[in-house]
């Protein structure tokens, strides 16, 4: 049978089982999109790592070619990420399925399997949940439908097709096709777990969790690497051994390990032509070979078949060898070989470079349940810290296999084994232990061991400068070598300074490289440097998740830790200054800058990352009309006091974009003017009073009809029938904005000093005393802008200071063109939306989080799934979009107003804080200078000081 497709408007052809990948290689179609930064885009990993195989199908943006399986008349089309628009749809929220069972297995591979038949025939219900439409993993894939080759299956497919129907036969319940998207331990100690698949969705309630994911194929990053024809080993076994498709006329294979050997031996099988295959490993160690013949004798065999068949075929094997460079414009078109000995080179011409650098578990679901990590002493990766069956230090919680490190498929199994006997025990079943599984465990490891003692590769030379390492935003190693040499200290500076791991595959290949470059620099590597785990853990539809929630019933009341750092800073000993400002946000980096400009000498103490909370977290939002909770019967008070702010934001804007020409910098600021849109006619008089309230103190907002407000939004969906326009409204990147304050207020002279929690504060003749976790600081003059914090803060002075914090999330989506011309809120919803000018959608508008078990804050899924839901129903073309993470951020919580005032009973101290902290933060940082060192504020500000309270 042949399925007929369309490829951009020509008629193609594939196979019964084809993954839209698989189809188009068969027809040596590479390119399959344009990036954001418009650098060509084509399928490298595989397995929906990467995200870089996305593609236009039917009309729907964001689909997975390599995860997509061909339909008969499909119409395919390449996604340029510029330029092409999401599908404007409103489509219903898949159907979601509620779920209660014993065990949930994660990933349907050699140890989820292992371990779920076990358990199954213990008499537990379990549930397996794998992305792939078919059980296996990518050991034990099966053969498609219409699988091009003439061979017949081998032992590695027999083995796969006997542990699926073993696994059926024992009653396990296979969910194929399901992204699991949201993973969080309740406070009872089940697992509540959330996934996604083509047919609807599961919401699972589980009292063990087994994490058996596997691992994800680490690049090797070379100049060239991300050009369309360069794929992952592994991406080229899936298309050999799944579908019998050859990846290119002339393949070249480069790797470190005996999957490269395997790759090769089944392109010949399918008469494809390998032109060499380059390892970086000598292979020389006899003893090595031995010990692995001993250990493993039939996996010794499989790789001394793959070596004299590739010997018989003619296929060159260079070892000692790598890949310096992938040559090429729009493709690949060959390759810059290395002999890592000498340093010699040479140029082979290939049009499938399969490049790999070894592996990397997948850890994201076990970060989101809070499994502690180790780093692994050889690689400097992170792992999960387990016992030899699994089990980690979350009750109920067990890894298996690749997911915890790498050891190949007789590991997993094995471990998958031990686990269920782990997890039986738990949930209170008698499951007899068998001796022989950790036997072979044991052989396994001895054959992995000397597995790599046979195949141990020098390490790789550093990355050059003009090497891409984020390949989604395209950031090259200068990039991140410039942000480091600046003073970014850890993945999150780096990603603030240069939008490193902000794409699709949500830094997955980009962390590493940045670890690697922060080691390179002696920078602490540990895992607590990392990024904090995304929800939802793969990039997901908008639409999928579009449930609509009861509105937003008020704050949750929160103070967070500080996010977790690497190691402790060295002691800073004593400080002495004129002013001591607690706190690295926008409010208290600005009120440094000007200290230091009327020439007082500043110090900023942060107990974490200076703007790393919230000015870090939120969305760059320059509001200037009220919000649609901040004026009637839903503002706190009345609504007086923010109706008052509101000639402050007016003035904090235009500082904004004072700071923004002075400096030189750039911080993506535009006023683009504001929409508040009404869905009925009944929410028409809101915005009438409001706009009248704001005109009555000099800001601008009419109300407009139907007609203009799709002239200025043509996007807006069509039910909305009026807004409040406000053209003083814009936006602003918090990340560029704040880093080039930091560096205007150090070249200013100000000291700033991290990870410098405040322990102590006492008063002293002249000043006060604060105790910090790095030393001593002596002010003259203290100013407290600490957010959130501020309270604690109060009670060390003995002092009330009544600031709450409240964590809020935050949504982004993947890029797409122009939608949103402007900000964007709603007269009756919590929503506030803009596009960025990276092109991705930020979605936001107050929805509540809370602080998790850790100390940081979390999203909540109805949050998410209630903002989500307003968002596409005031914008339709959001929901053809995909979610590609969330955040929860500190956000103050007072009156609605800003507090800016001397701290009453303690001379000397001034507070600054305000819930509308971004807009207000130049003019706040200002004015709380001028109070902190003068004793004085201006007289317009006396309403917003404590004495309102």
């Amino acid at each position: 049978m042949t399925l007929r497709f369309r490829w951009n408007g020509q008629q193609l052809t594939g196979r019964p089982g084809d993954s839209i990948a698989a189809a188009l290689s068969a027809a040596q179609v590479t390119r399959f999109g344009t990036g954001g930064n418009g650098q060509p885009r084509g399928p490298f990993c595989g397995m929906g790592v990467c995200q870089d195989c996305a593609v236009k199908v039917d009309g729907r943006t964001g689909r997975l070619a390599c995860m997509t399986t061909l339909r008969d008349g499909m119409e395919i089309e390449a996604q340029d990420d510029r330029a092409t628009p999401s599908v404007a749809t409103e489509g219903a929220p898949l159907d979601v399925e509620q779920v209660t069972v014993d065990v949930a297995v994660l990933g349907a591979g050699p140890a989820g399997l292992a371990a779920a038949t076990r358990l199954a025939r213990a008499g537990l219900q379990v549930l397996v949940l794998d992305e792939r439409s078919d059980a296996g993993g990518q050991y034990y894939k099966p053969r498609s439908a219409g699988f091009r080759g003439g061979a017949a299956a081998d032992a590695q497919h027999r083995e796969g097709d006997a542990r699926r129907q073993a696994a059926t036969d024992a009653g396990v319940r296979i969910a194929g096709g399901q992204t699991v998207w949201f993973a969080r331990a309740d406070e009872a100690g089940r697992f509540d777990l959330r996934s996604l698949g083509g047919d609807g969705g599961l919401a699972v309630a589980a009292r063990s969790v087994i994490l058996a994911t596997g691992a994800y194929e680490v690049p090797a990053m070379v100049p060239g690497w991300t050009l369309p024809g360069v794929q992952s080993i592994g991406s080229a076994q899936t298309l050999a051994r799944r579908y019998g498709v050859v990846p290119g006329k002339r393949v070249l294979i480069a790797g470190n390990g005996p999957l490269a050997w395997q790759l090769a031996h089944e392109i010949k099988q399918l008469g494809g032509n390998v032109v060499t295959v380059l390892e970086r490993a000598a292979v020389a160690d006899r003893g090595a070979l031995l010990r692995a013949g001993l250990a493993a004798p039939g996996l010794a065999l499989d790789g001394l078949r793959y070596r004299l068949g590739m010997r018989r075929s003619g296929v060159p094997l260079r070892t000692g060898w790598d890949v310096a460079a992938v040559t090429g414009d729009a493709k690949a078109d060959g390759a810059v070989l290395r002999h890592i000995a000498s340093g010699r080179t040479e140029t082979i011409a290939a049009d499938a470079i399969c490049i790999g650098e070894g592996f990397a578990p997948q850890l994201e679901i076990a970060r989101l349940l809070g499994a502690p990590l180790r780093l692994d002493p050889r690689t400097r990766a992170p792992l999960v810290i387990r016992e030899d069956d699994g089990a980690t230090a979350v009750a109920g919680l067990w890894v298996a296999g690749d997911a915890g490190s790498m050891g190949g498929a007789r590991v997993a199994e094995a471990q998958g084994a031990l686990a269920a006997h782990g997890v039986a025990r738990y949930l209170g079943k008698d499951l007899p232990a068998d001796p022989s599984h950790a036997r072979r465990m044991a052989r396994a490891r001895r054959f992995q061991s000397a597995l790599w003692t046979l195949f141990d590769a020098p390490p790789r030379a550093p990355v050059p400068d003009e090497t891409t390492v984020c390949r989604c935003e395209a950031v090259t190693a200068a990039s991140v070598r410039a942000a480091i040499a600046a003073g970014a200290t850890d993945p999150g500076a780096v990603k603030r300074a240069t939008r490193l791991g902000m794409g699709r595959c949500q830094g997955r290949y980009c962390v590493p490289a940045a670890l690697r470059l922060l080691a390179e620099a002696g920078r602490d590597t540990a895992p607590e440097t990392l990024l904090a785990p995304q929800i939802p853990v793969r990039p997901v539809p908008v639409a999928a998740l579009t449930v609509e929630k009861p509105e937003w019933g008020g704050h949750r009341e929160s103070s967070p830790s500080a996010r977790p750092s690497a190691g402790e800073a060295a002691d800073f000993g004593e400080i002495t200054a004129d002013l001591a400002i607690v706190g690295g946000g926008v409010t208290g980096i600005s009120a440094a800058l000007f200290a230091a400009r009327e020439g007082a000498s500043v110090v900023v103490l942060d107990r974490g990352r200076l703007n790393a909370e919230a000015s870090g977290g939120n969305a760059g939002s320059l509001h200037l009309q009220l919000l649609s909770w901040d004026f009637g019967a839903k503002a706190v008070g009345g609504g007086g006091l923010q109706l008052a702010t509101l000639p402050l934001q007016q003035e904090s804007i235009a500082l904004w974009g004072d700071l923004e020409r002075e400096l030189g910098a750039d911080f993506e600021m535009s006023v683009t003017g504001g929409l508040m849109v009404a869905e009925s006619e009944a929410q028409i008089p809101f915005l009438e009073q409001k706009a009248a309230s704001e005109a009555t103190l000099g800001v601008h907002t009419e109300v407009i009809g139907p007609d203009r407000l799709r002239q200025i939004a043509p996007q807006v969906s069509d039910r909305m029938v009026a807004a409040a326009w406000c053209p003083g409204e814009g936006k602003i990147n918090p990340l560029a904005a704040s880093n080039a304050l930091i560096a205007a207020a150090r070249a200013a002279g100000v000291r700033f000093e991290e990870q410098a929690g405040v322990t102590a504060i006492a008063a002293t003749s002249d000043g006060h005393h604060l105790q910090t976790t790095r030393g001593v600081v002596h002010a003259k003059r203290l100013l407290l802008a600490a957010g959130g914090w501020s309270g604690e803060l109060g009670r060390m002075l003995g002092a009330p200071i009544p600031v709450k914090g409240a964590p809020l999330q935050m949504v982004v989506t993947e890029r797409t063109a122009p939608i949103l011309p402007c900000l964007l809120a709603h007269a009756d919803r919590h929503l506030t939306m803009k596009q960025t000018a990276a092109g991705t959608v930020l979605i936001g508008g107050a929805w509540t989080a809370r602080t998790g078990p850790s100390g940081q804050p979390q999203v909540l899924p109805d949050s998410l799934e209630g903002n989500l839901w307003v968002a596409a129903r005031s914008v339709p073309a959001v929901g053809g979009l995909r979610v590609l993470r969330s955040w929860a951020a500190m956000n103050i919580d007072i009156d609605g107003a800003p507090l800016l005032g001397a701290l009453p009973g303690v001379p000397g101290v001034a507070v600054a804080a305000s819930a509308n902290g971004y807009t207000l933060g130049p003019l706040m940082g200002r004015e709380a200078a001028s109070l902190a060192l003068h004793g004085r504020a201006r007289q317009d500000l006396a309403p917003f000081d404590f004495d309102r309270f």
